[in-house]
């Protein structure tokens, strides 16, 4: 499984132990690397759940065929829509009525939320019900830049695997993207545009770094963002920059701070101008912080 994504070898092995074993989690959370990476090794769990072989998955078989083209009726993907800035409760509530129903041609349903830091507290806390009371027929796998965009109730009813890079022993959220992002998040809330230009300089020279910073960033302001909402403080939200976004910043500037940051990392996955991207970056949210 995997053999075409970047995703660090504990996991694959994790996963392809579970699948083996017939022990997949009910709930699973797949935080880190990029977008295309998370998304893509959910669907490629979903067709190991579907497959009708012996090594799942086959990618041969009449179910993994399907899956690869999107087209299983057992494999229900979620993505937030372009015009919308979050996942709403009516949006899970149409996938929980699903979930009821058993699957049309295999044993499992397997409903996929695409970057599910987007749903709002409402929508997550829709969630719990059948978490904590999982059918045996149904997965949900939910991506995310990082978990700790999500409720605290919905981290605790699901397992999180990391598909990124495996940090040094004793690393964690003191990373050097967790510790920049955070001093980019206290030049925003201060007027030290000078100081958040100088640290973005590293940028444009490290990609990899660039997306890191940006992925936490998203995290902090989407914990932030939850806090506003009257939700549960997400396991970050005792982080300082957290609070500092919570009271420094309205609920719709930490919105669309939070979509902004987003679009930017789609940029910085797709554009060949390293350089053009970063001046965005600063651009972009210096605009929302004087707006």
């Amino acid at each position: 499984m995997f053999e075409n994504l970047s995703v660090t070898e504990s996991f694959k092995n994790s996963i392809t132990s579970a699948v083996k074993m017939s022990r997949l989690s009910h709930a699973l959370i797949l935080e880190g690397t990029d977008e295309a990476t998370r998304l893509s090794a959910a669907k490629e769990i979903a067709a190991a759940l579907v497959c009708k072989g012996e090594d799942k998955p086959c990618k041969v078989c009449s179910a993994c065929l399907k899956a690869s083209k999107d087209s299983h009726p057992d494999i229900h993907i979620l993505i937030k829509e372009k015009d919308s800035t979050m996942i709403k409760v009516d949006s899970v509530r149409e996938i929980k009525a699903q979930a009821m129903i058993f699957s049309n041609e295999g044993t499992k349903s397997v409903f996929i939320i695409s970057e599910a830091q987007f749903m709002n507290p409402q929508a997550q806390n829709a969630l719990l019900k059948i978490f904590e009371e999982p059918s045996q027929h149904v997965c949900f796998i939910l991506t995310c830049s990082s978990k700790s965009s999500l409720l605290d109730t919905v981290i605790s009813r699901a397992t999180a695997y990391t598909l990124g890079e495996e940090t040094s022993e004793g690393e964690g959220e003191d990373s050097k993207a967790a510790l920049l992002a955070a001093e980019l998040v206290a030049c925003l809330v201060s007027e030290s545009e000078y100081d958040f230009l100088k640290k973005t300089a590293a940028f444009i020279k490290d990609k990899k770094l660039f997306r890191e910073v940006t992925e936490k960033m998203i995290a902090f302001s989407g914990a932030a963002l939850i806090m506003q909402s009257g939700g549960k403080a997400p396991s970050c939200g005792d982080r300082e920059e957290v609070i500092l976004l919570k009271n420094r910043f309205t609920q719709i500037k930490t919105l669309e701070l939070t979509r902004s940051l987003q679009e930017l990392l789609t940029d910085i996955d797709s554009s060949a101008n390293l350089n053009l991207t970063v001046t965005r970056f600063v651009s972009v949210l210096y605009g929302i912080k004087i707006s």
